[in-house]
């Protein structure tokens, strides 16, 4: 396990970071508060920020392995941290939730400008 596998965290998480906004930005693209309002800066924010704390915990999963190898040899290796990016980018996604339309009405909340916070970002003026 030479360099080259410890550059596979940052690799996997950008990928995840990445396919998690898109997969945002396209649940969101009904909502005319969401992701493609004008001036939203809050998910370009979120990017680097997501790409980050998903490096490091990858790169922490690669150390334990490391420490404390798994059974399986060599693919065991190389699947759990696929794995361990899968799942961050899952939980990622489920963080920036769903729009909620009301039956007959249009999107009246923002997106969440950062998951898990349960702030939305902009609401529809009044």
């Amino acid at each position: 396990m030479g360099i080259g596998w410890y550059l596979l965290a940052p690799a996997l998480a950008a990928f995840g970071a990445y396919g998690g906004t898109v997969w945002t930005v396209r649940s969101w693209a009904s909502c005319p508060l969401g992701n493609d309002a004008s001036g939203n800066v809050g998910l370009l924010m979120t990017l680097p920020v997501v790409w980050l704390c998903m490096t490091l915990l990858l790169l922490l999963i690669q150390l334990a392995m490391r420490r404390w190898p798994l059974r399986g040899g060599r693919a065991a290796v190389w699947l759990a941290p696929l794995a361990a990016a899968v799942a961050l980018t899952l939980l990622y996604r489920l963080g920036m939730d769903w729009p909620y339309d009301p039956p007959g009405g249009a999107c009246m909340e923002g997106y969440p400008l950062f998951p898990f916070t349960g702030k939305t970002g902009p609401h529809s003026a009044e």
